[in-house]
């Protein structure tokens, strides 16, 4: 049976982030900063910071990329006119 996962206990709820740090794809805003860092903190028991949520973004977008990218019948496609959702 896999081990489950616990969700742990964070007192420190992230801080309201005012602009996206620097060199961040203009796609990235204040508000995605913020739901990442709400969404991961719990899962960390330092402070996460928006630099390290801008470095989850950048993570999850190259997956995205490279899974999108294939040209093979293996290839996740995004969904298009042709396909269904």
């Amino acid at each position: 049976m896999p081990k489950r996962l616990d969700r742990p206990h964070s007192d420190e709820t992230p801080r309201p982030v005012a602009a996206v740090p620097a060199g961040a794809p203009a796609w990235v805003t204040p508000e995605l900063i913020e739901h990442t860092l709400r969404v991961w903190q719990p899962f960390y028991q330092h402070q996460l910071i928006p630099e390290d949520a801008l470095e989850m973004i950048r993570g999850v977008a190259g997956i995205v990329d490279v899974l999108s990218s294939g040209a093979d019948h293996e290839t996740v496609r995004r969904i298009g006119s042709r396909e269904q959702p």
